[in-house]
């Protein structure tokens, strides 16, 4: 013990050790069971139904094995709430904290410190810097999203695509969709006739988003796409096409988020590329993943796996090389498959 834990007090020939109270509270990170295990999900906004989704499925899992799962999150994107808050379940020993970043390099120290006072921490959903956690699980590989949103826009411009394409993202530190973007763009590239000439940002808040895409169709009056990897800007971008009548196919949109906002847009043709995974599953094989990380049945190198055995997605998920579990793939929404996905 250091001297700044311990004092000694001479009273004749007594020694006296006095120690502060916090320290007795605290003896050390222990292996979390099944009963007492809980997970605190850090996310990037709490009025963003995508989170419910993850939620949900994190809950699953917490039912089919006994623990408790928590959103915790700032009600619009920032990336020093999230610090905070991180700070503040490290301070009271969760033992497990799963953070999708608003900004892939701000958390890392908090999520770092976190650990040092015996959390466990892995990133969901979107990726902080790999120093800042041991494992990543992800929804889709970024690569496979990105092109997704782009084959999907290029069919909606029909058999010889061309024109004007622009980007409406969350935010410039967003490194999920900023990977997803790379893609596209590179996917973009193999038709010599379609020009992405702007990205612009939502920060995550469906006015933000409106604004910035009416803004973009006066910018660029003969816009032909818009490619919005964002939820909830999808549905916000959808509306505002719509409020300056360039809606229903005038320009062409792909991109991603819940059925729950958007289906309504795609129905009315709005929104002809609309795509996500399963936000659900994600949820559910993160508690796992956070679960036996704590538990210690995994170590979170690459290689590491676990199984599944019964339950509502089992399997086994294994850390690859990259220090992804990959959960899933891109999945298309229609009119006659959106009703099977509740979120």
């Amino acid at each position: 013990m250091s001297n700044k834990l311990t004092k000694f007090l001479l009273k004749g020939s007594t020694v006296f050790f006095v120690v502060p109270l916090a320290a007795t509270l605290w003896l050390g990170p222990t292996p979390a069971g099944a009963a007492d295990f809980e997970l605190a999900m850090v996310i990037k906004s709490t009025t963003n139904p995508y989170y419910k989704a993850t939620l949900a499925g994190a809950q699953i899992a917490a039912q089919e094995t006994g623990g408790k799962v928590e959103n915790y999150g700032p009600t619009e994107s920032s990336a020093s709430a999230q610090v905070d808050i991180i700070n503040n379940l490290a301070d009271r020993h969760i033992p497990a904290i799963a953070v999708a970043p608003s900004d892939p390099d701000a958390v890392v120290p908090a999520m770092k410190r976190a650990q040092r006072l015996g959390a466990k921490v892995i990133t969901f959903d979107a990726d902080s810097g790999v120093e800042g956690r041991p494992f990543f699980v992800n929804q889709a590989t970024s690569d496979a999203i990105g092109r997704f949103g782009a084959i999907l826009l290029v069919k909606a411009m029909g058999a010889n695509p061309k024109g004007k394409v622009a980007i409406v993202s969350a935010q410039p530190t967003a490194a999920n969709q900023n990977l997803w973007i790379e893609s596209f763009k590179d996917e973009i590239k193999k038709y010599k006739d379609i020009e992405i000439v702007d990205t612009v940002y939502g920060y995550d808040n469906e006015q933000k988003a409106f604004d910035a895409t009416v803004a973009l169709t006066t910018k660029y009056p003969d816009l032909a796409g818009i490619f919005a990897p964002t939820c909830p800007g999808l549905p916000a971008v959808a509306r505002a096409l719509e409020s300056v009548n360039k809606g229903k196919g005038i320009i062409k949109v792909s991109g991603n988020c819940v059925p729950s906002i958007t289906a309504p847009y795609m129905l009315d043709g709005t929104i002809e590329g609309f795509y996500l995974w399963n936000p659900i599953k994600l949820g559910y094989v993160t508690y796992y993943a956070a679960k036996y990380l704590s538990e210690g049945k995994i170590t979170g190198k690459p290689g590491d796996s676990f199984t599944i055995t019964e339950g509502k997605w089992p399997g086994t998920y294994k850390i690859g090389e990259d220090g992804q579990i990959v959960t899933g793939e891109p999945l298309q929404f229609t009119a006659d498959n959106y009703k099977d996905y509740n979120f």
